[in-house]
């Protein structure tokens, strides 16, 4: 008598599964075309130019005593910043916007909407911003060929590390995008995101730093995923001048891991209480502040 319940049950979980895929892919759709259409895409493209001029003019000096270059030592590092940068500023410039034109009200109305909207700019800025990495970092490799990989394995690790890189940031983005109220308040996650690249690890090893602005750098997955995209290219030896003096890829794994279960699971209670207070009225209001006030 209880099966007909069950497989109720059953048939609702897996339509709800399916509405939030429904969801994810045509918001993933959506944010590619705007995107592409758009100005969206030069700012992944500004970040990754950035990097190419960073790299080519950093000298053939050697970083401490893992015998490789600052060049060798440097792209992985900026790779691993502009990955965390387009992955956490991305989607939290997008979704003020779409709270403010009635997207998030639209999506609200849809079952499975919220859900599918994380999945979706998940999807959609994995897209935009894994082709011009890619890109950028086939133009490096060709123009200076000593900073490849080493091995497959090398590869296989760097398009890991890639995509477990965005995972772990682009929810964060939103989870950050769902909580400031204002373009004004976004500001300020966003120089603290800066600030993290300079204790990082990103252009030099952090070894000379203090011992507590070291632990710092390690709560934040910018200094793992600049450490396992370094694993990626650099030899063995070179793990030398890292802090454990190896590339302790588990605890890579663990940390990164952890921050992409922590924004799955914050973000969508963010966003929903966010578009709680999200109306028609609260549209119009948005739309007239930003006509009179530019923001």
């Amino acid at each position: 008598m209880n099966a007909t319940p069950m497989a109720a049950r059953n048939v609702a979980d897996n339509t709800a599964i399916r509405s939030i895929f429904r969801s994810a892919s045509r918001q993933a759709m959506v944010d590619v075309r705007s995107t592409l259409r758009g100005w969206g895409i030069f700012g992944y493209l500004f970040i990754l130019a950035i990097l190419l001029i960073v790299v080519f003019f950093v000298g053939g000096d050697e970083v401490g005593a893992g015998g490789i270059t600052g060049g060798q030592y440097i792209l992985p590092s900026l790779l691993a910043a502009s990955l965390v940068l387009s992955g956490v500023a991305g989607p939290s410039g997008e979704l003020m916007q779409e709270r403010e034109d009635g997207s998030l009200l639209r999506m609200k109305a849809i079952p499975g909407g919220l859900r599918g909207y994380v999945l979706g700019k998940m999807l959609s800025v994995l897209t935009v911003t894994v082709v011009p990495f890619v890109v950028t970092l086939l133009i490096a490799i060709a123009l200076r060929p000593e900073l490849a990989p080493e091995s497959w394995a090398g590869w296989v690790r760097l398009a890991g590390f890639t995509v477990l890189g965005l995972l772990a940031t682009i929810p964060v983005g939103v989870a950050i995008g769902s909580a400031m109220r204002s373009a004004v308040a976004l500001a300020i996650p966003m120089l603290f995101l800066y600030g993290l690249m300079a204790i990082s690890g990103v252009f030099f090893p952090i070894d000379v730093l203090p011992g507590w602005v070291q632990a710092i750098a390690q709560i934040f997955p910018m200094y793992w995923l600049g450490l396992g995209m370094r694993s990626a290219f650099l030899p063995a030896e070179a793990a030398a001048v890292e802090l454990a003096e190896s590339w302790q890829t588990l605890e890579t794994l663990a940390v990164l891991g952890g921050w992409a279960v922590l924004g799955l699971v914050l973000a969508p209670i963010l966003l929903r209480r966010m578009v709680r207070g999200v109306s028609g009225s609260t549209v119009s209001a948005a739309r007239e502040r930003m006509l009179s006030q530019g923001y």
